[in-house]
């Protein structure tokens, strides 16, 4: 919703939808006969026809506010009563393919803990990409025979950069940063997170700066029995620029392909 709307019942918006204040010379309204003797008390039929023309006007009064009352208060609605932003509901449970349609088998991924190649897919909504991670060891939230894969954003928490400025770096990649462990690291202002440790609330834990908040994680599934993975939820802050994980884009389709390898744009954090 939108704001600046206006001034939402002020006469120069009322008069916009149709009503209009009456302008008034001394005490009666303009368009309006008063009648007046000159030397004698009008007959009662005059009487009459006087009271009945102000009956008239009085209802006519009634009406036309009634209207332009509603007419304001529609108006009010409208600005007000908008469709929500696209989302969804709750979190779905979708299958992870390949970008050539095949289904991700967990027991036969085949990218390494020392691989950098960005597997990007889009979760829960369209515009809030991930990465596909295989750390050297189990992680929380981790699944697959040795507890290792895991999925985290692929926006930085600190202004939004996607990746492949924002990647994954496998253990020893820069020395002892991080103590020689793996981590994810954006190189637009530098901010780096911990996919094997998880923050109070959820999500990799914020190593370095300027970010202010954990790397949000979506939460994986694996059917042992066809070695499918599924996406199921998401913990952690909302992805960067969203209010709400699940609202600000339109929902993913079932099933899910990703995106073909991307190579990362990588420099070690100083």
């Amino acid at each position: 919703m939108t704001s600046g709307i206006g001034c939402n019942g002020c006469p120069h918006e009322r008069g916009g939808l149709g009503y209009a204040r009456a302008p008034y010379r001394g005490s009666y309204p303009v368009g309006i006969v008063r009648r007046i003797a000159a030397v004698e008390r009008p007959s009662p039929e005059d009487d009459d026809h006087v009271d009945e023309t102000r009956r008239s006007f009085l209802k006519l009064a009634v009406i036309a506010g009634a209207l332009a009352a509603g007419a304001a208060g529609g108006a009010t609605l409208l600005r007000y009563v908008e469709p929500p932003p696209p989302g969804a509901g709750t979190y779905p449970r979708v299958q992870l393919l390949y970008d050539d349609g095949s289904p991700v088998l967990v027991s036969k991924y085949p990218y390494p803990s020392t691989s950098t190649e960005l597997i990007v897919f889009n979760y829960p909504l369209g515009d809030e990409p991930n990465m596909l991670l295989n750390l050297a060891a189990a992680a929380p939230n981790g699944v697959g025979p040795n507890g290792t894969l895991v999925a985290f954003s692929a926006v930085c928490q600190h202004q939004g950069s996607l990746a492949p400025n924002i990647s994954y770096y496998p253990a020893g990649a820069c020395g002892t940063f991080n103590g020689g462990k793996a981590f994810i690291h954006c190189i637009v202002h530098g901010s780096t997170y911990d996919p094997a440790v998880v923050a109070t609330g959820g999500g990799a834990a914020l190593i370095t700066g300027p970010a202010s908040l954990p790397l949000p994680q979506v939460l994986l599934e694996w059917d042992s029995a066809t070695d499918y993975l599924f996406a199921v939820g998401a913990i952690g802050p909302p992805v960067y620029g969203h209010t709400n994980t699940l609202s600000g884009g339109s929902p993913v389709t079932s099933p899910l392909e990703m995106q073909p390898p991307q190579t990362p744009i990588q420099q070690c954090p100083t």
